[in-house]
């Protein structure tokens, strides 16, 4: 498929500048050495790791957060994106999706130091190594911390009589194909719902009742998007529409969702595109965020 060559050789190159920019950058050649400290500190003599060195494998955000209004509470796994590890856990970026990553919004903004440290990109960074390196004591505890929110939100609904879903987001900032990396992560949690945004268009999880995957395009996967609908996925997209203004109804002849007012993705009707607002304030000129100019005109929400 002569496509796919193409589209090869410029994930290729991709990999290869988001390699070069993210090993360049000083804060994050900084963060890697106090993420390395941390971990040689939280390891005892006989190779395991003591976790309460370490920082909590699943966390929150701002955006995960906003689900909690449709009565799902969910916490993530935030490794961190393309090589700002040293480590590619985004095989499928581009330099748009790469460069704009949203790696450096919200908590992850690059100003925000304490202390003169980025603690939420070391954390990210230490997650990512023990990710790596020390896979097994990363599952064993992934699996642990699963459990103990499940159980949290199971309780929460015995005590509050209420009906709220339990939500793992396993790639906040990353594109691991968590299927192939260990399936009784699901199978072994069956009462909580896993979803996912991915950019790489092989991936199919309809075999896995509890794991939702919403296909993200970007300027070098948007030839693939046909075929993330027909894998019953829906597919994200971003408009260069700034917070409080509104998103088109409409793209490529097919609806489009708000994906904005929540991050739930697996309660979104299927066949459908989701719009999300350009977040961060850096000009896009790779094609990445979409250019509304000559088919949409935004209008302020009404508060």
């Amino acid at each position: 498929n002569k496509m796919n060559a193409i589209f090869k050789a410029q994930l290729k190159n991709a990999n290869l500048k988001l390699k070069e920019h993210y090993n360049n950058n000083d804060l994050i050649k900084q963060c890697r050495i106090y993420a390395r400290e941390k971990i040689n500190n939280a390891l005892n003599k006989d190779g395991t790791l003591n976790w309460s060195k370490l920082p909590k494998l699943l966390s929150s955000n701002p955006k995960l957060e906003k689900s909690s209004k449709y009565e799902v509470l969910t916490k993530g796994l935030a490794l961190a994106p393309s090589f700002i590890s040293e480590y590619n856990t985004c095989n499928f970026a581009s330099i748009g999706c790469g460069l704009g990553c949203l790696n450096f919004s919200g908590h992850g903004q690059e100003h925000m130091l304490h202390n003169g440290k980025h603690n939420v990109l070391i954390a990210r960074i230490i997650r990512t190594i023990l990710y790596y390196e020390y896979r097994d004591q990363f599952l064993k505890q992934l699996h642990k911390e699963i459990k103990a929110f499940s159980n949290y939100v199971h309780n929460k609904n015995i005590k509050d009589n209420t009906q709220l879903i339990c939500g793992i987001r396993l790639n906040v900032l990353s594109d691991i194909l968590w299927e192939k990396i260990d399936i009784t992560l699901f199978n072994n949690n069956h009462t909580v719902t896993f979803y996912d945004y991915t950019k790489n268009p092989n991936r199919n999880v309809s075999h896995i009742p509890n794991y939702s995957l919403t296909f993200s395009r970007n300027e070098m996967n948007d030839l693939y998007c046909e075929q993330a609908f027909n894998n019953n996925m829906n597919v994200a997209i971003v408009f260069d529409i700034k917070k409080g203004y509104t998103i088109p109804k409409t793209f490529r002849n097919k609806n489009v969702l708000d994906g904005d007012l929540h991050d739930a993705r697996f309660l979104d009707s299927k066949n459908h595109y989701v719009g999300l607002r350009q977040k961060g304030f850096k000009k896009d000129t790779t094609g990445f965020i979409i250019n509304t100019n000559s088919f949409f005109n935004p209008v302020k929400i009404a508060s």
